[in-house]
């Protein structure tokens, strides 16, 4: 039952991407604005202008037995711009995105647990040029050590490059595509120095 609730909640955050542009009302300028919803609170900021800027909705949720705060965070520019979304169970990310202030993607992140449960631990993150087009992809512990496969895009959004990780972060090995065939594979020791052929 919890899972179905938690792959709904998903498909609700997937399907409004922010709310695209956030609400505006001029009578709720420059307040912040908490009220009691079902199983929680909601509280909203609004901007000088009228314009939603801030809003978290928290819920007390049970996962395994145990009282966890589920909470969704969302933030837009004043011009109603999404800046960010965010998803927490237990002051834990599950799911975060980021846009550019063009309004474009700028970053997807998705906890393991979700994108790949029998994966490598860690978040999957997906980067974005500022128009939209995907250039890089791979999982992340904490937030700097790469672990598994991540892999590179140019410009196009076509797959340039391809490194491999080990779980210690180290770079295993790398292969750079050229027009979508492998053209080279470099093998790396764990201490960093390349494997000659």
């Amino acid at each position: 039952m919890m899972r179905m609730l938690s792959c709904l909640l998903a498909l609700a955050i997937a399907a409004l991407p922010a709310l695209a542009h956030a609400e505006s009302d001029p009578a709720l300028a420059g307040q912040s604005v908490t009220r009691e919803i079902d199983g929680g609170q909601q509280t909203r900021e609004y901007a000088r202008n009228g314009t939603l800027i801030y809003e978290v909705i928290e819920r007390e949720v049970r996962r395994d037995g145990t009282k966890m705060i589920q909470a969704i965070e969302r933030e837009w520019q004043d011009n109603g711009t999404p800046v960010r979304e965010q998803e927490f169970l237990g002051g834990r990310e599950m799911r975060g995105t980021l846009w550019y202030m063009n309004g474009k993607v700028k970053e997807k992140r998705v906890d393991q647990s979700i994108h790949a449960p029998r994966g490598t631990p860690g978040t999957y993150v997906e980067r974005f040029s500022d128009m939209g087009v995907l250039q890089s992809a791979g999982v992340f512990q904490g937030q700097f050590r790469h672990v598994g496969v991540h892999r590179y895009y140019d410009e196009a959004g076509k797959l340039a490059r391809e490194v491999t990780y080990g779980p210690d972060g180290v770079q295993r090995s790398s292969k750079t595509f050229d027009g979508g065939a492998a053209a080279a594979t470099v093998e790396y020791y764990p201490d960093g120095s390349r494997k000659l052929p």
